[in-house]
């Protein structure tokens, strides 16, 4: 392409174009490989840079000061630019701090970043730095204008190189698909194909034809008993992890841990007894291959599959990419073991994308510009993606929207019967899963599984359960209910366009069409129109009914919440619904879920008379049946759960409303007051093994907390000292003399001993709190401080993703992250950047949650038997993000005098690691911390 392009970058005082300032903006004219010119200058903002720039950027105000304004030279910039195409990475960011300046750029710009979420879906990560290394430039001045602006030119160019790769056929496909929207990027592709269309028709078709079908993968074979009945070999897994044995020949510099060894004996006989085993194995213990050797020995001396669920997805991709395979290596090349095993990736259904729907919506006409840009992005994962995992690519937010009309749904699903079956990704995956050893799931599948009785899983009878202090509020979420007014609203519209009589979408404008188009008689036809005409006027009611219901409980919950301390969560009482605003919303429910009763009895006809119709030849009739169940199935279901939350009576439910603030929607909500009986019986009771493994299980030495919460039944328990060395590595520290939490002076003490310590420390800080409205008040008291003393303070919800906050804590040690929930836990900083942890405030479940307040009730003392305990575990998991490795040190400070001042605080104590603790003054901390991480 013999054009010329400028690649822009601009660097500012932060991310509001509203108010923050450009400090240096840089160019590169350049036409393909060929630099034509550069443009560089740095600009003096009207206000001094703050701190976190300056660590970024590496500009200072030294380096500014004898700068000009932009003002000064917006006129030189605008002449370097002319009508020239703009390159950039999200260069939307950049054209809209221009602007803010008085710069006007109507000539058309090309993003980068976009660019690349399209033509590079496994990459990693989309930052321009991760991209260069991708892509082998050399990117050494990262945030300097001219360097960045460099590195888009070259990522630039290779983006065009891989659209000039993309097939004839591919390409016009692109066009195609984008012709109605107003899509910058789709000029690069047009030219593409003029140029490749030119070159087709001069080499006469001579390159490889489109759509050549690639030589079908051979199918895996289902898993099958073996026969072996024996019990596994105990002394077999021991020796595994023996110095001289397979771990040890596999890694160099291999050190036994008697603690795995231990629990890998422990998981072995889990197995071979079919007694539950309970496992609390502290960090660095080796847990995840410790239960994975003896599940895989198992599974391949049985032919049983073993299922290993996780919390998290960090989780499961290490064991799936990292663990698995390494041990698949060992298992295969060392010569005392020579166990080959299968392992499967599964998740739920809805992260698999559904072929037939994507083919679907692309001939839709109603498809809107957000379902056009994420089906833009499919068509170019799908030749490159195995899994058609929806992880593997990068939609937007409002591109997200659009997965849910392409991703595979129960509802949607026919199975062997869909046109698509062969190739469909989650069929391929469930296969894979059938022929696998060890599958690793996620406890949200695992538990959806089990209520929604779906079968996602292969059958399976033994279960390995990592993560498991989470399984309580992931079977409490996973076994709820959720509803609110736009998703009764989109039900409505599903059977009928807004109107009723004047049908123009929905199930039953479409049916007509659909049976006229096999051989139906007179007689159905009459039948469904029928159903069709006396359901309209229901569903147009029902419809006011349900805008009628949900404004009277807004109202309501408006009320409330003026008469007592705001809170999005209601939860509903006896007391709550003998209020008398509540007899008129039980009106209001009660004509809906008159109206949902006779849709649900319509739609049973109309499930009758389509499942007569089998044989008449209906195209796609298993979709069309499956719709129709499905559409009874949630209004059968929505009565039926609203009811219990709008009248009550259910005793085993906790019943509440919600207001979600950022979709400005009111949410009905239901949840069982207890898991441990439904895990039980439909989980527990059922496998013949079943072990649950965590960092943080025992309360007081003891597992009966955890035990009765999850209804794990006459367990073995197993405790097991991390191999870490705390107390030379770690030293907690106990102020004692801060005013405990809810005194009016601790907000200021905390920030002065915040500031102290962190100055001490020179950052390196993680802050945990409970509240993110502690966190953005201690957030605006220590920035300036701590930032005059070179320190960056970096906020959750505040300076970024919590992706992107731990990728700058780590690449610039000295700062300090301030955290909430997600922060307890999952959070692995091993060295130096990470040697302080101060904990602002015991993590003491909030009062007023609608779950925790019903679950309180059923206990005698509620604060020492459910409130002390949860606090505790989740405290040993913030206390686990200090120590990662055998060579970190580091201090714990619990800004909370309770600890010391109630009795309750020595449990807390006793639930951590035996390390060093010192009591006194706040004042003494900052001295105290210097020297313990300078000794060596």
């Amino acid at each position: 392409m013999d054009r010329i392009y400028v690649a822009l970058d601009v660097e500012t005082t932060g991310l509001d174009p509203a108010n923050d300032e450009i400090i240096e903006v840089a160019a590169v004219k350049f036409n393909g490989d060929e630099v034509l010119e550069t443009y560089q200058q740095l600009v003096k903002p009207h206000h001094s840079l703050p701190l976190k720039i300056t660590r970024l950027t590496g500009i200072s105000d030294a380096d500014l000061e004898d700068a000009p304004r932009f003002a000064q030279i917006g006129p030189d910039l605008v002449r370097f630019l002319k009508s020239y195409p703009i390159v950039g990475h999200s260069i939307g960011f950049d054209i809209r701090m221009l602007q803010a300046h008085g710069m006007r750029l109507p000539q058309t710009s090309y993003d980068t970043f976009d660019l690349a979420t399209l033509l590079m879906p496994h990459a990693p990560a989309y930052r321009l730095s991760a991209l260069s290394a991708a892509l082998g430039i050399t990117h050494e001045d990262a945030h300097r204008a001219l360097s960045d602006s460099d590195a888009t030119r070259q990522v630039f160019l290779h983006m065009l190189r891989r659209i000039n790769a993309l097939s004839l056929d591919e390409l016009t496909q692109i066009t195609q698909l984008t012709a109605k929207i107003q899509w910058p990027l789709r000029d690069l592709f047009e030219e593409a194909q003029r140029e490749k269309a030119k070159r087709f028709l001069l080499e006469e078709g001579a390159s490889a034809k489109p759509g050549d079908d690639p030589k079908p993968a051979k199918e895996p074979v289902p898993l099958k008993p073996t026969g072996n009945e024996e019990p596994l070999d105990l002394d077999r897994v021991r020796r595994f992890f023996a110095p001289d044995g397979p771990m040890g020949r596999a890694f160099a510099g291999y050190e036994q841990r008697a603690p795995q060894v231990h629990m890998a004996e422990a998981v072995g006989n889990a197995f071979n007894t079919s007694i539950p085993l309970m496992v609390e194995a502290g960090t660095g213990t080796g847990k995840s291959m410790a239960y994975l050797v003896p599940s895989v020995m198992w599974a391949a001396q049985r032919g049983e599959r073993v299922v290993v669920s996780t919390n998290t997805i960090n989780l499961q991709d290490q064991l799936f990419f990292k663990d698995i395979p390494d041990l698949q290596r060992i298992m295969a090349e060392d010569d005392e073991v020579q166990v080959p095993f299968k392992a499967a990736l599964l998740k739920g259904r809805s992260n698999y994308l559904c072929l037939k729907r994507y083919h679907d919506l692309r001939r839709d006409a109603r498809a809107t510009e957000d379902d056009i840009k994420a089906l833009l992005k499919v068509q170019l994962w799908i030749p490159t993606t195995t899994s058609g995992d929806k992880a593997e690519i990068l939609l937007t937010e409002r591109e997200s929207g659009a997965w849910s009309k392409i991703n595979t749904t129960p509802e949607t699903c026919v199975g062997p019967s869909c046109a698509f079956f062969r190739e469909c990704f989650f069929f391929k995956a469930r296969r894979e899963a059938e022929a696998a050893h060890v599958v690793v799931a996620n406890h949200a599948l695992m538990l959806a599984d089990l209520a929604t009785e779906a079968n996602v899983l292969p059958p399976y009878d033994h279960l390995v359960i990592d993560e498991a202090h989470n399984l309580e509020d992931v079977a409490t979420d996973q076994l709820g209910f959720a509803v609110d007014q736009s998703g009764l609203l989109d039900f409505l519209d599903s059977l009928f366009a807004e109107g009723g009589a004047a049908i123009s979408s929905g199930l039953f404008a479409e049916l007509p069409s659909r049976l006229r188009e096999g051989a139906t008689t007179q007689g159905d036809m009459d039948t469904a129109s029928e159903i069709a005409r006396t359901l309209g006027p229901t569903v147009t009611k029902a419809r006011a009914s349900v805008y009628d219901c949900f404004n009277r409980l807004s109202i309501f919950m408006n009320e409330e919440a003026e008469s007592t301390s705001y809170d999005p969560r209601l939860r509903l009482t006896p007391k709550e619904r003998q209020h008398p605003a509540w007899a008129e919303i039980e009106m209001a429910w009660g004509n809906l879920s008159l109206q949902l009763q006779e849709i649900s009895n319509a739609l049973g006809k109309l499930e009758a008379l389509v499942g007569n119709l089998k044989d008449a030849g209906i195209p796609d009739y298993e979709t069309l049946a499956l719709r129709v169940q499905s559409l009874r199935r949630y209004v059968t279901d929505v009565r039926v759960n609203v009811g219990a939350i709008i009248v009550g009576g259910e005793e085993k439910l906790v019943t509440w409303l919600t207001y979600d603030r950022m979709r400005d929607t009111l949410e009905l909500r239901a949840a069982p007051l207890s898991v441990a009986e439904l895990l039980q019986a439909n989980l527990f009771a059922l496998k013949a093994t079943s072990v649950l493994a965590s960092a943080t299980m025992s309360v007081d030495g003891q597992f009966d907390f955890i035990r009765d919460r999850l209804g794990v039944e006459e367990p073995d328990a197993l405790q097991l000292e991390s191999p870490f060395d705390y107390t030379k590595q770690a030293l907690v520290y106990l102020p004692n003399d801060m005013p405990e939490p809810n005194h009016p002076g601790y907000q200021r003490a905390l920030e002065q001993a915040i500031v102290s310590i962190c100055t001490a420390s020179n950052g390196r800080a993680l802050v945990l709190f409970t509240a993110s409205s502690a966190l953005k008040q201690t957030y605006r008291a220590i920035q300036e401080p701590l930032e005059e003393r070179g320190i960056t303070v970096l906020g959750q919800g505040i300076d970024g993703s919590r992706r992107s906050l731990i990728h700058r804590f780590k690449e610039f040690p000295q700062s300090v992250l301030l955290g909430t929930t997600s922060f307890w836990e999952g959070v692995d900083v091993v060295g130096d950047a990470l040697s302080v942890l101060l904990i602002a405030k015991l993590p003491f479940p909030v009062p007023n949650d609608p779950i925790f307040a019903a679950r309180s009730e059923l206990y005698t003392d509620s604060f020492n038997e459910l409130s002390v305990p949860m606090a505790i575990l989740r405290f040993k998991q913030g206390f686990g993000r200090l120590i990662r490795s055998k060579d970190d040190r580091g201090i714990v400070a619990v800004l909370d005098k309770r600890l010391l001042s109630k009795r309750y605080g020595q449990l807390f104590l006793d639930s951590l690691p035996e390390a060093l603790v010192r009591s006194g003054p706040a004042a003494q901390l900052p001295a105290l911390a210097a020297r313990f991480l300078n000794r060596s």
